[in-house]
């Protein structure tokens, strides 16, 4: 019945919904603050067990970390990262709730894959999906916020737009969740993907976006998983640069010649493309709208230097890895529907609530595992709560 209990907890948009729904599903009366209790008691549990594995893997020696310790280990291993958004909201010594306060919260997938490894490119053209003009606005607004007018769509096969040759196919995800530091997330990161096997995959892959703290994580956890910056991401700064200053037709031409040239890994060209283009419209000056067209360009300059080096996307297609973070990107929106809301505040069940929508996330037995031997831990001691 706890499981049931912290099962509704976890799964519906409030613990007050949790307890209805128990009542019409379960037939069993749970008040809201009792579904409360038993959920952030199981997640605190869970969260508890992950920082003992989190230590116990600090404390291997770097040749033991880069083993395995079962006996699957994935043909393809890739970790990806990203933040979401949580309100949370601290309490006084006297219990009272104070204001409340945005909170980045750290979000990792670990993925085991399966692809072929291929002499040529897979996939040498730029996919449907991306030389869509809808398509790309869309993608771009979603991501970076860029409003533009794009040119009249054609129509694209869809069957083709999703079928991309080469495209490595995950077998099993699973989540971690909090949220800690980035500096204290990393190292949970690493034992998560210790633990699945990931260190004795013969091809790795660390696939995030552009954020500085994604990348301080993979220089001192990941070090040895290939380097690969989301597509997506690297597009959307050209898809603005290009269009900027430009009437739409010219500036969808522009911009599908240079992302053809970022999807076969020819990075320097289109550096060589905006510094150009710089040149045409001036430097952007100090109190410059970030809407400005030499702003976008030299934001998108920025960027790609910055990230030049994790851009080899012809090649990373050959060795059949990833180079999209759609995986992490679609996980946080799920666990946003949980934690994530103008009216929803979290004080001490952050963590632990993150911890259970993450074990909830995964396709993998840990959260089996631990209902099925809690009552080995369990020290008989009453629980007692204070009144509200």
């Amino acid at each position: 019945m706890l499981e049931k209990v912290v099962y509704a907890g976890v799964h519906a948009a409030s613990f007050q919904q949790a307890s209805q729904n128990l009542s019409k599903l379960a037939e069993a009366e749970v008040s809201t603050e009792r579904v409360r209790r038993e959920t952030e008691r199981i997640g605190a549990e869970r969260f508890a067990q992950r920082q003992l594995e989190t230590q116990a893997q600090r404390e291997l020696s770097l040749p033991e970390q880069r083993q395995s310790p079962v006996d699957q280990v994935p043909q393809v291993a890739c970790v990806q990262m990203d933040g979401g958004r949580i309100q949370l909201r601290k309490r006084d010594a006297r219990g009272k709730d104070g204001a409340g306060f945005w909170r980045e919260t750290k979000v990792g997938c670990l993925l085991s894959m399966v692809s072929s490894v291929s002499t040529i490119d897979p996939c040498p053209e730029l996919p449907v999906t991306f030389a869509d003009p809808a398509r790309m606005s869309k993608i771009a607004r979603e991501i970076k916020g860029i409003s533009s007018e794009p040119p009249a769509s054609e129509e694209a096969d869809e069957a083709v737009s999703r079928d991309r040759p080469g495209r490595p196919q995950t077998l099993v995800r699973s989540v971690v969740a909090s949220c800690q530091t980035v500096e204290e997330f990393g190292p949970h990161l690493a034992a998560a993907a210790y633990h699945r096997g990931f260190a004795a995959a013969s091809r790795k892959a660390f696939v995030a976006d552009g954020s500085e703290a994604n990348w301080g994580v993979w220089r001192k956890h990941f070090t040895h998983y290939l380097p690969i910056l989301d597509f997506t991401h690297a597009l959307c700064y050209v898809y603005g640069a290009a269009l900027a200053g430009r009437s739409s037709a010219s500036g969808w031409q522009t911009y599908r010649d240079w992302a053809q040239w970022i999807w076969s890994g020819q990075v320097e060209r289109v550096i060589a493309a905006l510094q150009q283009r710089q040149h045409e419209l001036g430097e952007p000056s100090a109190n410059e709208l970030a809407t400005a067209p030499r702003q976008q360009v030299a934001d998108a300059l920025r960027y790609l230097r910055n990230q030049r080096s994790r851009m080899h996307y012809d090649e990373y297609r050959r060795q059949g890895l990833p180079i999209t973070s759609s995986a992490i990107e679609s996980t946080i929106k799920q666990i946003n529907r949980r934690v994530k809301g103008s009216e929803k505040f979290w004080s001490t069940g952050a963590d632990p609530m993150l911890a259970l929508v993450a074990d909830h996330l995964s396709q993998t037995p840990d959260l089996a595992h631990y209902w099925r031997d809690r009552h080995t831990h369990l020290d008989g001691a009453r629980r007692y709560h204070t009144a509200a």
